[in-house]
């Protein structure tokens, strides 16, 4: 079952063909938790095309997308719509950053899956204030 699998790396699948799209990196997974919930937002890049996801989860047992949309500019396309989630892992957060990771669909307007974007548990930064990337934010 894909929904119990172990994300290893960050991929995006074409749903149609079982396409990896392997020019695409995860750049940023930032976020800040506000009590039981959690706005994050997920970038990928490849030159000049771009996946932006915002998600936001409720925090419990378990951890749930709450809501979530994408915006995917791509060399010949713009699409947007919502995402779905297909599995979520959560960890910690009460005094550090949160790790989160999972499995997600970016749907069509119709509500059809169209990409699979798999996220390994990672840890959420919180939005840039200046620093650098990798400077902790405490």
């Amino acid at each position: 079952m894909t929904s119990c699998q172990t994300v290893r790396e960050a991929a995006i699948e074409d749903v149609e063909t079982g396409t990896k799209l392997s020019d695409y990196r995860m750049i940023s997974l930032t976020g800040r938790r506000d009590g039981d919930r959690l706005p994050v937002q997920v970038v990928f890049e490849a030159g000049s095309s771009q996946l932006r996801m915002d998600l936001r989860f409720r925090i419990g047992v378990p951890t749930r997308l709450e809501s979530g949309g994408y915006s995917f500019e791509q060399a010949d396309r713009a699409l947007q719509g919502r995402v779905r989630e297909r599995s979520a892992t959560f960890l910690g957060g009460q005094s550090d950053n949160p790790n989160l990771g999972g499995v997600f669909e970016l749907l069509s307007r119709e509500g059809a899956p169209l990409y699979k974007v798999s996220l390994p548990t990672s840890e959420v930064k919180r939005p840039d204030s200046g620093a650098p990337s990798m400077a902790p934010s405490h």
